[in-house]
């Protein structure tokens, strides 16, 4: 019989599940687990049994000694209608599992209800109570929607079944005959889930004796693979490999490092003795010196703390030797530890010049980060302090300054180089040791609780004076070493004092600019309840507001952070970063000088990039270029599947023959001025509290219903859909309305109509969206239903001939255009165009923001000062909006997700949802609704005339088999060019005469750029190059007959971009909605096998396997 835990086994990990199973069978030379700590959940479970026998429930308690009798005597429990049933059995033919509760709901359906010994609710954990609540549902019982699971801390998680329910019967369909055997070899490659395994040692010995590439310290696991190939499969294999060796898709760079890693390693096996080599002198002579004000510091947080939202309880730092903590273990308290540690350390700074702040590794600083945008404070202080190089990551400096002979680069590794007697490696991580304080705090044994505390103070203030001693140990190296550190600038008295009055006025500047946050900030957030779960409407969207204030700024900060990092960081880092390119080889052409009107002279750089780590460019992109720790801007003149053409710029006394060792992204485009226009708003509610004024922008924020004339309630939805709305929009009175319109639901034909009948009724509309395109796509909709309506678009750049709009060249320009056209007209325009103060001087009846799931929250509050009312149009369950910055909970959100919430599809309420879809067919509607739109999406009956000859429409599924690749595969693209050629030339009938189906009738979508240039090259090699092929981000609003999506990865491991991207239930939507009428998905059959390490991952894993599960096999027929 099949288990709950078998099933957690082979989600965690396969070889475990081998394992256990040939264990269980007796088979020879099955290895033999230690005990892996397990704490038990019996006095969880017997706390929750209290309480429902305290609030009066009746229990009835299923004896357990017996399974089979006692999966009677639960059956028995759940006809009888008990309200509790206390350890139920639940088996069926091939599986048997207990559950601490079946719970009666009021509709008289069983939930399951598991009390666990954890404080957040874990993938091993969900597919156990999952697969007991399938039971019930197979047993025919009344099964409710949701499992319950109760948490150590005493929250409960409460997930839908359904959301995991096709994971699980995949698990156990793999399980179901699977032969007994050995795994060959007898190991398996390190994995989250070895922490809680007993077979973690044999595996890792194991590792070891067969001399594993994995041991070699900063081993990807694509740059493995690639050895592995290439006939490099050991330590020893690799240390004794020659330049001639190299795999032709690893970089010459990447291959001499690993080379050399792998031979020093080799060393230290051999003598014992701990060893490194200086890789890089520049990066230790320009290690700072000494300073009275050095700071070293470490941050320690728990992801799990606070019910899952996590919390960073500790912030060490050790200055002049002594050691000073700052303690938080509430949210409130985090936000005064941070204030406090910062203040600490850019005081430091400040009264010693010369000083740092330095930490290992790059927690501190994404910690830092992410905290001063959170709790919305000392957000200047930090981006002067990382802007200015005051904060130093050690670890960068030691991975491109030297080679050590460890297997881990980590700094408990490293001490045995400047630290004699080295730490001995502690049983538990930071994080379980501020669990266990957590459980101890809550269980009522203070000491105890203290002492945990205590050690994790001990251990953190171990970590900040060993990071001193790397300092030291560093300054040593250089001197022994003889390196030269480069004489300071002779600076002038007159210099000295420039450079302190311009110290001074951007000091003053910060200064001024944090005073204006305050002014708008303080009064906002002022007397609001520390836990968030407390807020009132009113007051979460205050909060919201708040946060919303430095929403641009946070989101522009990222960028120059990551430049200066890029620039800093080892060229290992920019490889696996996918905003990046390093070259594997590049020409460089001769320098042009400028001639006519130009100034800088230019060059062609072409560069071959490594085929598994594409890069993210496309023709027209500005660019930087890294040499060193400087950079120089280029254009991408031309790029293809593994090259790239750029042509540089640079001062012609500039010039070098340098070649540039990464491309990095260009410069940001400046928030200026949507920030100012949510700094109006925040004024006028700051104005106007406690109470908050009636304005579109607030009503949004507050989530209210729309607010009409008359105090009326929004009309009900009906046949006339179209009708409805404009009824609606027509009687909003200062407020916000929404419209969720799913693929082919008629979004934009909508916004056509509605802006035709409040042009011709004299009324000003605008329209703005997340790019031009969109905005021009509504306005000629627009223009399509009334073409002679007055309509005015800036333009992009240059002015466009054909477009059947005015096109004013400046903003001043467009407000006197609206003065000349009083009597009703339709403006278009971008974010930036409505922010500014001269055009909102003059506000419009109605702002409509189209594709308004990925426009953000705070530039549709941007908008809002612009328009008396706002009409929110898109679908939040399409391409999810873009964030680069971090924000307090709820600011990062687009317009319309922050509406909807966790529902997937519009609260009635609010506004309303498009429930008929034109383009999908019935068969392809069908599986798309049940992904994303909770099965409330239908197809429209003329959607099911549409026809192709011998393929019945609907969703199919071509499985290819392949193993290693992540970004590219020439299998699945060969599958791709032979589904084109069965489907193409077929008749195909879409409401006429039947024609044969065409180059431009399919549409082909990757999940990648490489993919997607592999497979145009594959089509037009076959004969086939009208074929449309690109990633969702450019199909979004297109449509084709014939739609084929090709996942590419072999696997869901080693992703260059996650699981989370790969699978998003988003981008599925977009890449199927996109059919009319076939939907074809080709995939790896293992390519659900993935490492999953959350809930949430869990879910799209699911999700995926539903999809594969509801499809047909293709060839069809």
């Amino acid at each position: 019989m099949v288990t709950p835990a078998d099933l957690a086994d082979l989600l965690e990990c396969e070889h475990r599940s081998i394992l256990v199973q040939a264990l269980a069978a007796d088979l020879p030379g099955a290895p033999r687990p230690g005990e892996p700590d397990a704490p038990s959940g019996r006095a969880a479970a017997e706390a929750v049994l209290a309480r429902f026998r305290a609030e009066g429930r009746e229990v009835a308690e299923i004896d357990v000694r017996d399974p089979v009798l006692a999966a009677k005597a639960t059956e028995e429990a759940v006809r009888s209608g008990a309200p509790v049933i206390h350890r139920a059995v639940l088996r069926d033919e091939e599986f048997s599992g207990q559950v601490d509760f079946l719970v009666r709901d009021d509709e008289g359906r069983y939930e399951v209800y598991d009390a666990k010994p954890v404080r957040h609710a874990t993938p091993a954990a969900v597919v156990q109570l999952t697969a007991c609540a399938d039971v019930v549902r197979r047993a025919g019982w009344p099964a409710g929607p949701h499992l319950h699971l109760g948490l150590s801390d005493g929250g409960i998680r409460t997930l839908r079944v359904e959301d995991f329910r096709p994971l699980v019967a995949r698990l156990r369909a793999r399980l179901r005959g699977r032969p007994l055997r050995l795994p060959v070899p007898l190991w398996a490659d390190e994995r989250p889930a070895c922490s809680g395994c007993g077979f973690d040692r044999h595996c890792a010995s194991a590792r070891e004796a067969d001399r594993d590439l994995s041991l070699v310290a900063g081993m990807r696991g694509d740059q493995r693979r690639k050895l592995v190939a290439a006939g490099l499969g050991s330590i020893d294999a690799l240390a004794a490999a020659g330049p001639g060796d190299r795999p032709r898709d690893l970089s010459v760079t990447a291959f001499a490092a690993l080379r050399a890693q792998a031979a020093l390693q080799v060393r230290q096996d051999t003598t014992g003795e701990i060893a490194y080599e200086i890789v890089d002198p520049d990066e230790l002579a320009a290690l700072p010196s000494p300073a009275p004000g050095d700071v070293f510091a470490e941050v320690a947080g728990d992801p799990h703390a606070l019910s899952g939202e996590g919390l960073e309880y500790l912030f060490g730092a050790v200055g002049d030797g002594e050691f000073t903590s700052f303690w938080a273990h509430s949210r409130a308290q985090e936000r005064r530890a941070f204030e406090d540690f910062v203040d600490f350390a850019a005081a430091r700074v400040a009264e010693h010049p010369g000083s740092h702040v330095y930490h290992y590794a790059p927690y501190e600083v994404t910690a830092i980060k992410r905290l001063a945008a959170v709790h919305g404070t000392r957000e200047e202080t930090v981006d002067h302090l990382l802007r200015s190089g005051a904060v130093v990551d050690l670890h960068t400096v030691v991975r491109k300054a030297l080679r050590v002979s460890q297997r881990s680069y980590s700094i408990r590794h490293l001490e045995p180089l400047y630290q004699p007697g080295a730490r001995a490696k502690t049983a538990v991580s930071d994080v379980e040791a501020y669990e266990e304080y957590l459980a101890l705090a809550q269980s009522g044994e203070p000491e105890r609780a203290d002492e945990a505390l205590r050690r994790i103070g001990e251990n953190t203030e171990d970590d900040c004076l060993s990071a001193q001693r790397l300092f030291e140990f560093l300054h040593r190296v250089r001197d022994d070493a003889g390196i030269a550190v480069p004489e300071p600038a002779v600076e002038s008295a007159e210099d000295a004092l420039l450079r302190a009055a311009e110290e001074d006025v951007a000091a003053e500047r910060r200064a001024e600019r944090a005073a204006q946050l305050a002014a708008l900030v303080d009064p906002l957030l002022d007397g609001l309840p520390d836990d968030p779960g407390d807020f009132t409407a009113d007051e979460r969207a205050r909060a919201l507001l708040a946060a919303s204030v430095g929403y641009h700024r946070r989101e522009t900060n990222p960028a120059w952070w990551e430049y200066f990092r890029r620039l800093a960081a080892p060229l290992g880092d920019l490889e696996v970063d996918t905003a990046c390119a390093v070259p594997v080889s590049l020409e460089a052409g001769e320098w042009v000088p400028p001639a006519g009107r130009a100034r800088t002279a230019k060059r062609t750089l072409m560069l071959a990039c490594d085929p598994d780590r594409p890069h993210p460019f496309a023709p027209g992109d500005d660019v930087r270029l890294r040499y060193g720790d400087t950079a120089r801007d280029a254009k991408v003149v031309a790029a293809s599947a593994v090259e790239l053409t750029l042509e540089e710029s640079c001062p012609p006394d500039a010039t070098t023959n340098d070649r540039p060792t990464a491309v990095l992204p260009g410069s940001p485009v400046r928030p200026s001025p949507k920030d100012e226009a949510v700094a109006e708003l925040a004024r006028l509610v700051v104005d106007t509290l406690p109470a908050l004024p009636r304005h579109p922008g607030v009503d949004l924020l507050r989530r209210t219903p729309p607010r009409l004339r008359g105090g009326a309630a929004l009309p009900e939805p009906g046949e006339a859909l179209v009708a409805t709305v404009i009824e609606a929009v027509d009687a909003l009175d200062g407020s916000a309305l929404a419209v969720q319109g799913p693929p082919g639901a008629g979004k934009t034909y909508l916004a056509g109509k509605l802006i035709a009948h409040l042009v011709r009724a004299g009324r000003t509309v605008a329209v703005t969206s997340t790019s031009h395109k969109a905005v021009e796509n509504v306005l000629s909709a627009a223009k399509k239903s009334a073409p002679e309506l007055p309509c005015a678009k800036r333009a992009k750049k240059t002015p466009d001939p054909a477009a059947p709009w005015d096109q004013p060249k400046s903003n001043p320009a467009l407000v006197k255009w609206r003065e000349e056209h009083d009597t009703g007209h339709l403006v278009g325009g971008t974010a930036w165009t409505f922010a500014n103060a001269a055009v909102r001087e003059e506000p419009f009846d109605l702002m409509i923001i189209d594709e308004a799931g990925q426009f953000a929250l705070a530039d549709a509050l941007a908008v809002s000062v612009c328009a008396r009312n706002v009409l929110l149009l898109g679908d939040p369950q399409q391409l999810p909006q873009v964030v680069q910055g971090t924000h307090p909970a709820g600011a990062e959100a687009s317009a319309l997700g922050h509406l909807i919430g966790e529902a997937a599809i519009m609260p009635g309420d609010l506004g309303y949802f498009l429930d008929e879809t034109r383009r999908l067919h019935p068969a392809v509607c069908e599986p798309v609704s049940d992904l994303s739109y909770a099965g409330r999406l239908h197809a429209h009956p003329s959607a099911a005339e549409r026809a192709l000859d011998g393929v019945a429409a609907g969703l199919y599924l071509a499985e290819v088999d392949h193993q290693g690749n992540t970004t590219r595969s020439v299998e699945e693209a060969a599958e791709v060019v032979r589904i084109v050629s069965e489907v193409h030339g077929r008749l195909w009938t879409d409401h006429g005469p039947a024609r044969p189906l065409g180059d431009a009738d399919i549409l082909v979508v990757a999940p990648y750029n490489l993919q997607a240039r592999t497979v145009t090259r594959a089509l037009a090699d076959a004969g086939f190059p009208g074929v449309r092929v690109g990633t969702v981000d450019r199909f979004q609003g297109q449509e084709a007959p014939v739609v084929i999506t090709t996942m590419t990865s072999s696997s869901a491991v080693d992703l260059p971009r996650g699981l989370d991207f790969l699978l998003s239930r988003n981008r599925l939507n977009v890449a199927l909605s996109r059919a009319q009428a076939l939907a074809v998905l080709v995939c790896s059959p293992r390519l659900v096998e993935a490492d999953i390490r959350t809930v949430d991952q869990m879910r799209l894993v699911a999700g995926m396997i539903g999809l594969m599960g509801a499809a047909r096999p293709w060839p069809a027929g």
